[in-house]
């Protein structure tokens, strides 16, 4: 009898072309999770990593034997509810739940990347509620960290969850999970999938505060660039989101672990009949000690009242200053149209384009409001459902600008928004300028698009000191797709300068093509690690449209 047959199926849970999944048990032994994977989608190596993972919140592997067709593995069986299962029956998660719930699938999935593995199907199917908090479970299309997909090994993943890239836009790498992980945490808010209802009720601001609605928009962002970029980034925005303002009552209202949330079912409570009775006195003691801490309160409050009156007027006069000051900026700031003339002579490359860090940065000075920001040009191509665009954006102030991002809205030919998304910039020196391109929705109903500057609150990007980093773009080139469109490829260089860690510590490549009147006409950005001394990092973009492009340039931040 072979290892196959030695194991008794006891339920299949799934079956199909990607595989059999199945509980079973051996010898009495079990039960266990045993999936079937046809050898030409397994990629062992996905099994290899995860076998040396000890993080309790993802799958343990007990065995692997292969069979003429099949890769199996054998798991240790977790009981519990998946996700959808919950969602399904109560209608959607609490925020505590929800919050605790994504922030235990980012650490496990955390862990997975750091041995350079991509889940690619993160899902409400794919992650348990046990007693012990969130499993992530079926890695059956899990990949390498820069796995493209392809015709023989799809990586398609769950629709509604799986990132466009996963359907052959570009490699899959960390920030596939993160979108997959922000579509997940909206999910659960709001009990539905991706659809004109999920946006609807993505702004009910009694399910979604909105924190955690901004946190679930950029996380899911359709540019890889623009979303957090590591799940790290992801689960820390998310906790400090759960503590923002008014929102912070609302998560008190039902304490993670209580009887009412998901947690607290699954995980019954039991005590003796002594237990009881010591919790019962340490609840007297406890509300003795808050009457007491009321009466104290109750007088300190009336001694702040005396001063808060005094205070008072003071006050008033300070905030219309300072309201006055803030409506003054604002109307006095240029107004943030497209403008897809070319730029002055004094900015554009020299013939045969221009490879390096940016034009015109200039020294370190203090901070300046977003109004010294403007877009100079902009372009984008409407491609098979979806809008390719980018932008420039220049600092025509005296000081640095250090928070601030570009907002980009798709318009229909009536005028109304058809799509919305932004990046966070990097911090801005006077004169520089920054190209920045990226992919929106919707592109079938955009008949416009307008790009303009908004201050941001994120300070991801923000910095400390300001960079004198200098990088250089070498040795691009134009190479082949297998789509019909362009992509290019090249190496980026360490040309001086020392690295102060902005937001990710990335490096930002942004090719630009210009038609013979240099008019922008077109551009792809792309992020990767930063080069080493005498090391160049060597990159390629992501497809976009063929355009007619008589000049090529490329400029590289650190980012």
């Amino acid at each position: 009898m072979s290892i196959d047959d030695a194991y008794e199926v006891q339920r299949v849970l799934s079956s199909g072309p990607g595989g059999r999944t199945e509980i079973v048990t051996i010898d009495g032994i079990g039960p266990y999770l045993r999936k079937k994977i046809p050898l030409s989608l397994v990629d062992r190596r996905v099994w290899v990593a995860l076998s040396e993972c000890d993080n309790p919140r993802l799958p343990h592997v007990a065995a692997t034997y292969e069979t003429p067709d099949e890769f199996v593995v054998v798991l240790e069986f977790v009981p519990g509810d998946t996700v959808s299962e919950v969602v399904s029956a109560q209608g959607h998660l609490s925020a505590p739940d929800a919050v605790r719930t994504i922030c235990e699938v980012c650490e496990a999935i955390s862990d997975l990347h750091r041995k350079g593995i991509v889940h690619c199907d993160i899902s409400p199917r794919n992650v348990l509620l046990a007693a012990d908090g969130a499993h992530v479970i079926d890695l059956g299309i899990a990949r390498p960290v820069g796995t493209e997909p392809s015709s023989e090994a799809p990586v398609l993943g769950t629709h509604g969850f799986a990132a466009p890239e996963q359907y052959g836009f570009a490699r899959v790498d960390e920030r596939t999970d993160v979108y997959a992980a922000a579509r997940l945490l909206g999910f659960m808010l709001t009990g539905l999938e991706l659809g004109d209802s999920y946006r609807n009720a993505l702004a009910d601001e009694l399910k979604v505060p909105v924190p955690l609605r901004a946190v679930i928009e950029r996380g899911s962002a359709f540019e890889p660039s623009a979303r957090y970029q590591t799940m790290r980034d992801l689960s820390s925005t998310v906790s400090r989101a759960a503590g923002l303002g008014d929102s912070q009552s609302r998560f008190s209202q039902v304490a993670v672990g209580s009887p009412d949330s998901a947690y607290g079912r699954a995980a019954e409570c039991k005590q003796s009949k002594e237990e009881a009775a010591a919790c019962r006195s340490a609840s007297v003691r406890t509300t003795k000690k808050r009457v007491r801490r009321l009466l104290a309160g109750v007088a300190c409050a009336i001694a702040l009242l005396c001063l808060g009156v005094l205070a008072l007027s003071y006050l008033q006069s300070q905030a219309t200053s300072r309201i006055a000051d803030a409506i003054v900026d604002q109307v006095s700031g240029n107004p943030q149209a497209e403008n897809t003339a070319p730029p002055s002579s004094s900015d554009l490359p020299e013939s045969g384009g221009s490879f390096g860090q940016g034009p015109g940065a200039s020294a370190a000075s203090p901070t300046e409001s977003t109004n010294a920001l403007v877009v100079t040009e902009s372009a984008w191509t409407n491609n098979e459902g979806y809008v390719q665009w980018i932008a420039c954006v220049r600092n025509d102030g005296e000081k640095t600008v250090r928070s601030s991002k570009l907002q980009v809205a798709g318009r229909s030919g009536d005028g109304h928004v058809v799509s919305s998304t932004y990046q966070e910039l990097r911090p801005i020196k006077p004169g520089e300028m920054i190209y920045f391109a990226g992919i929106s929705d919707n592109g079938n109903n955009t008949e416009s698009m307008d790009f303009s500057i908004r201050p941001s609150n994120d300070g991801r990007m923000q910095g400390g000191a300001e960079s004198d980093l200098v990088l250089e773009v070498i040795d691009l080139s134009e190479v082949g797709s297998g789509y019909g469109s362009l992509r290019f490829a090249g190496e980026i260089a360490l040309a001086g300068g020392d690295y102060i860690g902005i937001g990710n510590g990335v490096v930002l490549v942004t090719v630009v093509l210009r038609d013979e009147a240099g008019v922008l006409v077109g551009g792809v950005s792309t992020t990767l690690d930063q080069p080493a001394v005498n090391a160049p990092q060597t990159f390629d973009t992501l497809e976009l449209p063929k355009v007619p492009y008589a000049s090529v340039e490329a400029y590289a931040y650190e980012w």
